[in-house]
């Protein structure tokens, strides 16, 4: 009995018992022959009689509230795909590179790992951004206020403080010269007191960046601030891998609620610039900002700073078991593994193929579907359903159910269904031991650039819907969205929080008063220049200004919730329109950040 049931059935129970003593009083003849008395139940059989009725009666209760979720179900897979399906566990993993790479190697998203084994199984990760190892190090990081000794800059003549980041080749005999070095990504370490406002120095505050070989260097390098970009936001830097006709803002607001590090990455572009005439095994970065932060200036170091990393996620293609279509059921169990059902859950079906006894195949298409293919192309129709397992073994179950009215009942049951899908390891990773080189990576394919793999970040919680939740109501919230323009001020504020509300699966202290920290949402028609056009040429679109509380901002380093936010803005703009968000805090009269106004992805200025 699973523990949604379990308070059903003791209603259930007392109401059944409660009625069998009110028989016993006005039946006492009748009740003696049941051994019923008003205090108790004497004859086993009939107490176990009635706690059968009581276990059917609620699950039909419990039926009734659930407010039959096949209905709200599909329609919200169909409408908002990745919605239900659980967020598989995720964490930072650093590559070593060899030090004797002559060059760049190259490891492409969606390289795989495994773990040490976890209740007698492995777990299996794949990496969400591309990764180019360079043999060089970190050597030193520190940012220093006014005054500081750095290149001049005309670009940067006001800055109010610099950070310098010296890296070194790992042979001391390797120039930048002959690696031909061109972008360096950085991951930033250092938990809630440094990453979140490291971060935001990076992305908010940046007025230009030199290369040098020190800080007096005459043929030091200047480059544009626009050259220290944030990684995270773009399709192909995608942490889950969402449906096409998915609309990528909904993937943004849950990948920052479920494992924002994912967001904590700069790539420092057009290095090659300098590395390329530069015959020594060290360069100088110098970026500069427009404001000092005195707590960051006294923690930042070197350690704080990582190369070579990438978000890795728990999840992978699987073949799951054939599934017999012996016409006995209304719907099939999905098992991706029989060896391990503890172990495995499934994150969503990729494809299902019918074969029949003379081995001809054809496609299963969802019931619920985008697109239009000929009827005699498929084989059939199916619906999919996730329902809670067992406690035993945690998560969710999938099922799929034929459907359709092409689909024989009484067809004879020689057919079998392939089922690829996408699978995870439940709450398996939450598991793994962490620290002291645990836990144990290794590479499910050979690389010739990697010498070592380590995770940087514990793996997190698989977190999951809850799908005792009533389906219709996250339906509502999630259509009322589109008012959000119309609507300013409160109104405004809360329904944007109902809506991150919807995707903070963590709930989480934290999140929570991250989420409450957002006090206003304006509006107003905007106009901006569009850019490779005729000269004169503007856009009509759209200004938003994101108002947060200034104590919750400060504190929980609330900026990457409001570069989130102008992405998932921006995407739901209007054709031949722009989005531009502004950053403000609640009493405080210049922005934190005005953001460049974006068509979608695309930015005008």
């Amino acid at each position: 009995m699973s523990d949604r049931l379990l308070p059903y059935f003791n209603r259930e129970l007392v109401a059944i018992r409660k009625l069998a003593g009110e028989f016993a009083d006005a039946h006492p003849k009748i009740a003696g022959r049941l051994r019923l008395s008003p205090d108790a139940i004497d004859d086993p059989h009939v107490a176990r009689l009635l706690d059968g009725v009581a276990y059917l009666s609620a699950r039909v209760h419990q039926r009734l509230d659930d407010e039959f979720p096949e209905l709200t179900d599909a329609l919200l897979s169909a409408l908002y795909p990745g919605f239900l399906a659980p967020v598989p566990s995720s964490a930072i993993v650093q590559f070593t590179p060899k030090a004797d790479l002559q060059g760049g190697a190259e490891i492409d998203a969606g390289f795989a790992i495994e773990t040490e084994r976890v209740r007698g199984h492995p777990c299996r990760f794949r990496t969400a951004y591309p990764v180019t190892l360079w043999p060089v190090r970190i050597a030193q990081a520190r940012l220093s206020g006014q005054p500081f000794v750095a290149p001049a800059n005309p670009l940067a003549a006001g800055a109010a403080s610099v950070l310098r980041i010296v890296v070194e080749t790992m042979a001391p005999d390797m120039t930048f010269a002959k690696l031909g070095m061109d972008r360096l990504r950085l991951f930033l370490r250092g938990g809630p007191a440094i990453a979140p406002h490291l971060h935001e120095m990076l992305a908010a505050h940046v007025i230009g960046v030199a290369l040098a070989e020190a800080p007096g260097d005459p043929a030091s390098v200047l480059l544009d601030p626009a050259s220290v970009r944030p990684v995270g936001f773009a399709d192909d830097e995608a942490l889950l891998p969402w449906p096409a006709r998915g609309f990528a803002g909904f993937r943004l607001l849950t990948e920052y609620f479920a494992f924002s590090d994912k967001f904590r990455f700069f790539d420092i572009d057009g290095l090659d610039r300098r590395t390329l005439v530069l015959d020594r095994n060290r360069l100088e970065i110098f970026i500069y900002f427009d404001r000092s932060m005195t707590e960051l200036e006294r923690a930042l170091g070197t350690e704080h700073l990582a190369l070579g990393c990438t978000p890795m996620v728990n999840i992978f293609p699987q073949r799951c078991e054939p599934i017999r279509l012996d016409q006995t059921e209304t719907e099939y169990r999905v098992i991706p593994d029989a060896r391990g059902v503890g172990a495995f859950e499934v994150w969503g079906i990729t494809a299902v193929t019918q074969t029949d006894a003379a081995g001809n195949t054809a496609p299963w298409l969802p019931f619920y579907r985008v697109g239009r293919v000929e009827d005699s192309e498929v084989g059939g129709q199916y619906l999919e359903a996730r329902r809670p397992a067992p406690v035993a073994v945690g998560g969710t179950e999938t099922f799929i159910a034929p459907f359709g009215a092409d689909f024989d009942a009484h067809a004879p049951g020689d057919k079998v269904l392939s089922v690829e899908a996408m699978c995870l390891n439940r709450d398996l990773p939450a598991a793994l031991p962490f620290g002291g080189g645990h836990p144990v990576l290794t590479a499910l394919s050979p690389h010739d650039g990697i010498a070592g793999i380590a995770c940087l970040t514990p793996p997190g919680a698989t977190l999951r819907p809850d799908l005792a939740e009533r389906g219709a109501w996250r339906l509502i919230s999630h259509l009322s969205l589109g008012h959000l323009s119309v609507v300013g001020g409160a109104e405004g504020a809360a329904a944007l929080r109902d809506v991150l509300r919807l995707y903070d699966r963590a709930g989480t202290a934290e999140t929570r008063g991250a989420i409450e920290a957002l006090v206003a949402v304006t509006a107003r028609p905007g106009t901006a220049r569009v850019p490779g056009g005729r000269a004169g040429s503007f856009c009509r679109g759209l200004d938003i200004a994101l108002e947060f509380e200034s104590k919750a901002y400060h504190d929980n380093g609330l900026f990457l919730l409001g570069a989130v936010l102008e992405r998932f803005l921006a995407l739901h703009g209007t054709i031949n329109s722009f989005v531009r968000t502004t950053l403000r805090l609640r009493g405080r009269i210049d922005p934190v950040k005005c953001f460049p106004p974006r068509a979608g992805y695309r930015t005008l200025l």
